[in-house]
């Protein structure tokens, strides 16, 4: 599971690099991240740590 502020990559999907968790939804599911600026969610799957 990942915490606010852990490091983390795309594994599938758009590739865009080291991310940096913001948020966690609800159920874990999804994973909110930012990256230059941009603010997205991720399936949780498909993210690992960097």
């Amino acid at each position: 599971m990942f915490s606010i502020d852990d490091v983390v990559v795309a594994t599938k999907g758009i590739e865009l690099g080291e991310m940096t968790v913001t948020g966690i939804s609800a159920g874990g599911f999804y994973i909110h991240v930012t990256v230059d600026g941009m603010a997205l969610t991720y399936p949780a799957q498909d993210l690992k740590k960097a």
